[in-house]
């Protein structure tokens, strides 16, 4: 029994704290959130049915997104995660733009979404904006961070919301002036809690 004392149960403990530490951290039911795959080596405009699924997991609707290595494209800034990053408020067409996910739930099951919006003062931007998400039969707005240069500030939003059916479409856009406004996102997450 002594030795079992010793040798096991310290072993056992350690398996058991293992397995506890790996559920702590749930995956990301997202494919690519960080934007990363294919990425871009400047700025890559995504404004045709033809490059409406270029980022690998995502859709673009309305007149599609800009998609850009941000060290490249501003600089001094960073993306929020890896390299590239969205911005919602595509520059070619003024009528708006968005990216969208499909990904699989279990009904009344809730969820998480975290995701970074970010903003700039960069070539005459206010340095304010705003992204729509749209989730699980829902509608909500959020409000980039107040820029103060043209570094890009990113701010950190949550929100959670409850499965009501087996694919829930995640949808991010923006249809404010993009000639005035950035729309930036990135490192977008979706946990189950």
């Amino acid at each position: 029994m002594n030795r079992f004392k010793k040798y096991v149960a310290p072993l056992l403990l350690s398996i058991a704290l293992l397995g506890v530490g790996s559920n702590a951290s749930a995956a990301n039911l997202l494919l690519n959130g960080s934007f990363e795959q294919p990425g871009c080596s400047g700025s890559c405009i995504l404004d045709t049915p033809a490059k409406a699924n270029f980022i690998t997991g995502w859709t673009t609707f309305l007149s599609g997104a800009e998609y850009f290595n941000m060290p490249a494209s501003i600089g001094g800034s960073v993306a929020a995660d890896g390299v590239v990053i969205v911005d919602l408020a595509n520059y070619v067409y003024g009528n708006g733009g968005g990216i969208q996910q499909n990904f699989a739930t279990a009904v009344g099951a809730k969820y998480r979404l975290t995701f970074s919006a970010g903003n700039s003062r960069y070539a005459s931007r206010s340095g304010d904006g705003t992204i729509q998400v749209k989730v699980a039969g829902q509608s909500v707005t959020f409000n980039t961070p107040s820029a103060k240069g043209t570094a890009v500030e990113w701010s950190t939003i949550t929100y959670d919301f409850i499965a009501t059916s087996a694919q829930t479409t995640l949808a991010f856009s923006n249809e404010q002036n993009p000639y005035a406004n950035f729309a930036f996102i990135d490192n977008v997450i979706v946990e189950p809690l």
